[in-house]
């Protein structure tokens, strides 16, 4: 496969990856149990609805970079922040009470994993082997698509 033929692959990836961190958590957390709980006080729910603006806007510009302004890279590097954050969430909760799953909510596993778990572990692969690629060899990148 030609190096323009993958790099339009990547576009898509990063697209995709895009959408599903700007929108799935909005999905996810328009409810009951995270940004209409009634244990949050007001000001956790300001918290909660600045991240999910964050999030979609983030994924929002890392779009326009890619099919507007032809940044690879740089949207990339957004996903990867994005991504990063969830996991230093993670790996950091038993430090301030944290949980994948509120006490009020379901557990939603896919293929054994937590779907946070799972859907951030696909994210950060997809994002990771994008810009590997990208990066390998930046001198075939003066002229993208």
């Amino acid at each position: 496969m030609q190096h323009t033929q993958l790099v339009w692959i990547v576009k898509g990836v990063v697209t995709f990856a895009s959408l599903v961190y700007g929108v799935l958590p909005a999905i996810a957390d328009l409810n009951e149990t995270h940004l209409y709980n009634s244990g949050w006080s007001p000001h956790a729910r300001v918290h909660g609805a600045w991240f999910l603006f964050f999030g979609a806007f983030m994924a929002f510009l890392s779009v326009f970079l890619l099919w507007m302004r032809n940044e690879i890279i740089l949207p990339i590097l957004i996903g990867l922040c994005y991504v990063a954050g969830f996991w230093l969430a993670f790996i950091t909760s038993p430090f301030y009470g944290g949980a994948l799953v509120d006490t009020n909510g379901v557990e939603t596993r896919i293929l054994g994993l937590e779907s946070n778990v799972f859907v951030f572990s696909v994210l950060a692969i997809l994002l990771g082997g994008c810009l590997f690629y990208m990066l390998r060899r930046p001198e075939e990148h003066a002229d993208e698509p």
